[in-house]
């Protein structure tokens, strides 16, 4: 029995709209890319005749995954020539937000993973995120990416030697993590690089994204030293201005939002090993923020978290 995807596509956009774009975020690290991947894929779907879908949700993920993967071969030569580190847009949430009023609505991507993953190929991150995050067998990834299961193993195998000593540590315990990111805040703003050394690892890494739109670091900051001689710059140009630090979940941890006379210029987030600091990703291209809810302030108010 064969039927026309195009009665189907008013349910299908409905219910899996968004869940879609969060597939296409995830392989792409940009919104805009997703919207259009989604777009795409439903024009697509326009007047195709397919035999009976028994799984949807299957069916739109492999499409999804397969024009991603197109626009991520072709989105990649443009970073090349970006201005300084080119970080994932942040998925931002209010900490007051229900949990459905984000974009990912399950098996949610931590921040510094999206970063780890622009180390892999294309098709390394398709198999990756195919595999850890939907949690598809070998076959059915190979299936979504028309390869066989024999180079879906290489991949994987691959990925894991590239991700060894990189994957992010879970946040096992976000109260613990809170009451951290409230103590390295609050070093921050002591203006003595003793305070911001002893919550920073040895190798501790800060990447800025500007994109050449806004002053930010060129190229990463590495070691504790000049980590924490740059976060004492930041304090220092911030002294004597309209300043508000403001917690915000991003992409399902927790992050923080900068507020420089009531704009948000600013979203940190930072990767914990423990109790110490090892890396810090600050998205300051103001092209990446657009997506961020708005944030109401309270002018000449200054917040910690």
């Amino acid at each position: 029995m064969e039927m026309d995807t195009h009665t189907k596509l008013p349910q299908w956009y409905d219910e899996y709209r968004r869940y879609m774009l969060a597939v296409a975020y995830r392989m792409l690290g940009s919104f805009a890319e997703a919207e259009d991947v989604v777009q795409d894929v439903f024009v697509r779907l326009h007047g195709i005749r397919e035999p009976d879908i028994r799984d949807a949700k299957s069916y739109l993920t492999t499409m999804t995954v397969r024009r991603s993967l197109d626009v991520l071969k072709s989105a990649r030569r443009k970073r090349e020539t970006y201005v300084g580190p080119w970080l994932p847009e942040p998925e931002v949430r209010l900490l007051e937000d229900e949990a459905s009023t984000g974009l990912i609505l399950e098996e949610t991507v931590s921040y510094a993973l999206l970063v780890v993953m622009e180390r892999l190929t294309p098709g390394e991150r398709a198999v990756f995120l195919l595999q850890e995050v939907h949690g598809y067998s070998y076959g059915e990834t190979a299936a979504a990416l028309d390869k066989t299961e024999t180079a879906c193993r290489k991949a994987m195998s691959r990925v894991r030697k590239k991700l060894a000593q990189e994957l992010p540590e879970p946040e096992a315990d976000p109260i613990h993590r809170q009451q951290l990111a409230a103590g390295f805040l609050q070093a921050t703003q002591t203006g003595k690089a003793e305070d911001l050394l002893a919550w920073l690892q040895e190798d501790a890494v800060c990447m800025t994204d500007g994109g050449g739109e806004v002053s930010a670091a060129v190229k990463p900051l590495v070691g504790s030293d000049r980590v924490a001689a740059f976060l004492n710059g930041l304090a220092a140009k911030y002294q004597g201005r309209t300043l508000e630090l403001r917690p915000l979940l991003v992409n399902g941890e927790l992050g923080v939002g900068i507020i420089e006379d009531s704009v948000l210029t600013t979203i940190a987030v930072i990767e914990w090993q423990g109790d110490k600091i090892r890396h810090i990703y600050m998205t300051r291209n103001p092209k990446k923020l657009v997506h961020v809810p708005q944030l109401h302030t309270a002018a000449g108010n200054k917040t910690d978290i």
